[in-house]
């Protein structure tokens, strides 16, 4: 099964709503760069159709740390895949420029064990 993961730290702490909303802009700025750099239009628009049939599964995880954070993103770009780190405006909650979600493009099967460690968002 394709599956969406997203990565939101645990701190700094922000409110539900702001953690919903960080999540969706993560995941649709990850879609947008999966899109544009990382497949070819044929074949990412057969992974997404493949997703959407299958229910568009989205995994939402957590990590310490703005600071994992990061580093979650930097494994991701050792091993090429899509993924946005989404930095905060400042306008509410948290500070300007503070990492609030990290949102992985589609992952097909053989790459979801990277995430089997992680624990649920809770």
């Amino acid at each position: 099964m394709l599956k969406q993961y997203v990565i939101v730290p645990k701190r700094p702490r922000m409110s539900p709503g702001k953690i919903a909303s960080q999540v969706a802009h993560a995941t649709f700025m990850a879609l947008k760069e999966q899109k544009y750099q990382f497949w070819s239009e044929d074949n990412n628009k057969k992974i997404i159709d493949v997703w959407e049939k299958t229910g568009m599964c989205v995994i939402v995880l957590q990590c310490k740390n703005e600071i994992k954070l990061h580093g979650i993103a930097k494994y991701l770009d050792q091993w090429g895949i899509p993924y946005h780190l989404y930095i905060d405006e400042g306008m509410t909650e948290i500070s300007m420029g503070t990492a609030t979600a990290l949102a992985t493009g589609i992952i097909e099967e053989d790459k979801q064990w990277m995430f089997e460690t992680m624990k649920l968002y809770k």
